[in-house]
Order: structure tokens, then sequence, then C-alpha cells
């Protein structure tokens, strides 16, 4: 059994009896792993105030090869993002990356660019005028670390790259490509070639820069269609926060 220390993010947690939760943490140094903290529900427990979703912490745990549940020893708090918890609006905004990053990254499989990505993305927020944009921006870069983003630069049947001319372009929710009108087919879903321009922006842009950009309310609802199906696609699921953040959107439509 061997012992490991990392920083980490606690992306979810569920509950394995009266005492005990899983956590889900996104770590520095292991990507995400899946540990028991036991008697954290006790009234006396040493975790109590420390494992709360969202926290970031010094974390440490046995870790037992072969084995999908380990041991949480020590979570040590480094910031509990009060501000963004006691907001509502960005409080569903923080869950909903969190839970984008569990259904996107595997067990184990370290990735240091997805830990920055939340780091970045917790540190950012409150300080966003459009969310929805942000939103966006996270899904786009969180697509490319992990390989899926599609390539906004040309068709994704013949390759050709696009031009001024492409004023209309299409997305294929079976593919997760952009194709040209050329290779296009009825069951395909129109896009702008203004928003695919902007998808490519703004996945190529720091937070901090994301208040410069403008979105209309059509390249809003194309980008959002987009992101949403591709989401879908690679992890073959609906996210539960997905669904409650259009309950928070869809009054800004």
């Amino acid at each position: 059994m061997a012992i490991r220390q990392t920083e980490a993010f606690l992306i979810r947690t569920y509950p394995l009896s009266e005492s005990s939760v899983i956590c889900v943490f996104y770590t520095q140094d292991f990507g995400k792993v899946r540990a028991v903290a036991r008697g954290v529900r006790s009234a006396k427990s040493k975790f109590r105030g420390q494992l709360d979703l969202l926290n970031r912490g010094e974390l440490i745990y046995n870790e037992k090869a072969n084995r999908e549940l380990q041991s949480v020893r020590e979570f040590d708090l480094i910031d509990n993002f009060d501000r963004i918890k006691t907001n509502f609006n960005l409080f569903t905004y923080a869950c909903y990356f969190s839970e984008l990053v569990d259904a996107m990254e595997s067990d184990g499989a370290d990735n240091p660019d997805v830990f920055l990505l939340l780091t970045c993305a917790f540190r950012s927020l409150e300080k966003m005028t459009d969310l929805r944009l942000f939103a966006r921006a996270f899904e786009l870069q969180m697509l490319q670390i992990s390989g899926y983003a599609p390539d906004f630069t040309r068709c994704g049947a013949c390759g050709r790259f696009f031009t001024v001319e492409d004023v209309n372009l299409h997305y294929y929710d079976q593919s997760g490509e952009i194709i040209c009108t050329s290779c296009s087919t009825p069951q395909l879903v129109s896009l702008s070639r203004g928003s695919c321009e902007l998808m490519r922006r703004v996945q190529e842009t720091n937070f901090d820069r994301l208040k410069r950009i403008h979105a209309s309310q059509r390249n809003h609802k194309e980008m959002r269609f987009v992101l949403s199906s591709l989401i879908s696609f690679h992890t073959h699921k609906r996210l539960k926060s997905l669904e409650f953040l259009d309950l928070v959107e869809k009054d800004k439509w």
C-alpha cells in the first residue's frame, strides 16, 4: 500500500453509509481519484467542514493497486470558494464544471492541464460578466484537452478549409464534426459561420480576456447546442447539472 499526497479539488460526493462518504477528487498529480472518507458524517469527525463539494485542499490517501476505492487519510483545506458557494448562479456553474470533469476524465489518468483548467475557472468565475460564454469557454477547453474538440477550420467530411464564402455550415451530431454546405445532408443542423469562428476564438482565449468577446443570442444558442451535443456524444450521458443549468439560463434566451 502506497501513501499519496497531492493537491486536489473535491468534485463529487455520495453517501456510502450512515457515517462515511465516497469522495471523487481531481488531483494535480494522479488525475481522478475515488476514495472513502470514513466517519466524515460524524459530529466529531476530523474531516468536518473540510470535505465539502468544490473545496480545494492538500489530499493524503492510501492507495492500493487494482482497487477502485482508495482511503482518505487527510484533507487540509486550501480554499473553500465561499464567494462562489454563496452565489446561486456561480455555484450552479461551478458544479457543472466539476461534473463535466468527472464525466470526461477516467480514474487514474493524470492530466495536469485539467487540474489547471479547474483552478483557473474557479479563480475567474466570480469576475465573469457573461457566464454563458464562460461556460462555453470551459467546455471548449475541456474538449480540447481531452482530444475531442472539432476542427473549426475545415470540413469534417471533405477536409476543405472554410473560406469567407462558407456563410452557412452544418453540424453532424453523430460524429461531432463541422460540415460544409457541399457535403451537408438534410438531417444536419445548420450552423452560422460566425458561431463556428466564435467557438474557435473562445477555445484559444484565456479566461481573463473573455470580456472582450461579444456573442449574439444566435451565437449563444448555436454554441450551446453544438457543445452540449458534443459532450453527450463523447460521455454517452446527459449531465444532471447541465439540465439544471438550462433552467438557470432559460430567461436569457
